[in-house]
């Protein structure tokens, strides 16, 4: 079980997003901006939206004060270009609607854990 924090995603993705996550048990916090982030307990990652055209400052943004945090990019756009330019933004993953559970869980686990590794 991750705390997992959901930040300025379209209520949509948010929606579905949020359900997977709840039927593995996690933890969530939902954040409309960056700056809500620092209040309560440090997520041990972050999904935000790649549908928004400032998904790459989000993402720098994240990095400049919580370097350590998984960013889970999350979109309606499955393209392989839109997975390479949110890894190039910095983003530890991405992740395309409709989610499946065992898809999600894999990226959760796998940035998690990697960032724990990595400290």
């Amino acid at each position: 079980m991750a705390r997992v924090t959901l930040l300025g995603l379209p209520e949509d993705l948010e929606r579905g997003l949020a359900q997977v996550l709840r039927e593995e048990g996690h933890k969530l916090a939902r954040r409309t901006r960056l700056q809500n982030l620092r209040h309560g307990p440090k997520p041990e990652a972050v999904f935000i939206s790649g549908d928004d055209p400032q998904f790459r400052r989000t993402i720098a943004e994240l990095r400049e004060s919580e370097t350590e945090v998984p960013v889970i990019v999350v979109t309606r756009k499955p393209e392989t270009a839109q997975w390479l330019d949110a890894l190039d933004a910095g983003a530890t993953d991405y992740c395309a609607a409709p989610f499946e559970r065992a898809q999600v869980q894999w990226i959760l686990d796998s940035a998690v854990r990697a960032e724990a590794c990595a400290a």
